[in-house]
């Protein structure tokens, strides 16, 4: 370890004068202190880069082979399997510090995945009937259970729990037009999820005020 003899004080690490007086310092210099962090070979936007290059380099291949060998299902099933593995990679590496937000996004992503298949293969209505009330009632308690298992206070993801709420009425819509060949599911979700925000808003309406004063800057 380094010391000063005009200032009387020891330095840790290796320096080449007192950070005091600047004068010379005696002893031996030390090993730094403080350790070390290995970087990564390849940052996080540089891995993002290369998938999303990767991405475009397969999509200009597969519209190669659409040119020569004609529509294929097995080129559109290719081609979108990619796009939704680089959106969910998008949302797992923006999202990472945020567990409840990123599978909250993921969600949403996957009812617009299967609404756009459904509507792909003839609109046959299985995804508003069936997977999209599934997946707002498993939102709703997905919200919950991350929300109790991090031990996070109600204030903090009661939103999430309201937008759930509010974008579930959307359903009404493919009721409204008739796209919906079994409307029990929907009806059925929006009936739970109209219960629950009736308790947020009866027993938790502190929280919620606190929450959207902060979502909204109120």
């Amino acid at each position: 370890m380094q010391y000063c003899p005009k200032c009387k004080i020891t330095i840790r690490g290796h320096k080449a004068c007192c950070p005091l007086c600047q004068g010379q310092l005696q002893g031996t210099p030390e090993e730094n202190p403080f350790p070390v962090l290995a970087k990564p070979k390849v940052s996080t936007l540089s891995f993002f880069r290369i998938c999303t290059f990767i991405l475009v380099l397969l999509e200009l291949s597969m519209g190669l082979v659409r040119y020569f060998a004609g529509p294929q299902p097995w080129i559109t099933i290719i081609g979108l399997t990619a796009v939704i593995s680089w959106a969910d990679l998008w949302i797992a590496m923006w999202f990472r510090n945020n567990i409840m937000k990123m599978i909250v996004v993921q969600l949403y992503l996957l009812m617009l995945i299967t609404v756009f298949l459904d509507w792909k293969t003839g609109m046959l209505g299985w995804s508003v009937a069936w997977v999209i009330p599934v997946l707002f009632i498993a939102m709703a308690v997905a919200t919950v259970i991350i929300g109790k298992t991090t031990k996070l206070p109600l204030e903090t993801y009661i939103m999430y729990l309201v937008w759930n709420i509010l974008l579930s009425f959307l359903q009404m819509i493919a009721l409204h037009l008739r796209i919906n060949p079994f409307p029990a599911p929907a009806v059925i979700s929006m009936f739970l999820l109209l219960v629950l925000g009736a308790a947020v808003v009866i027993f938790r309406l502190k929280d919620l005020k606190s929450a959207a004063g902060k979502w909204f800057s109120l």
